[in-house]
């Protein structure tokens, strides 16, 4: 793989998987996923909320939708 620089900055290609209507929601209004992701996780890190870093959500994480779940059936 390719490295990715942007003004000096190494970006890492990942994937992740969320449900199709938000996705289409977030289109539509124009709401960039990689910057908000970018910037969830930035946010996330400085309160102290990662795993392993005073971590206060001890809770296992919520499953994710079904298929079935996430067309509305």
């Amino acid at each position: 793989m390719s490295e990715i620089r942007r003004k000096g900055i190494i970006y890492a290609q990942t994937c992740v998987q969320i449900p199709e209507t938000l996705r289409n929601k977030a289109r539509e209004q124009g709401i960039g996923l990689s910057s908000t992701l970018t910037e969830a996780l930035e946010k996330k890190m400085k309160k102290g909320n990662a795993r392993g870093q005073n971590a206060t959500n001890t809770e296992a994480p919520a499953s994710l939708p079904t298929a079935d779940e996430r067309r509305g059936i």
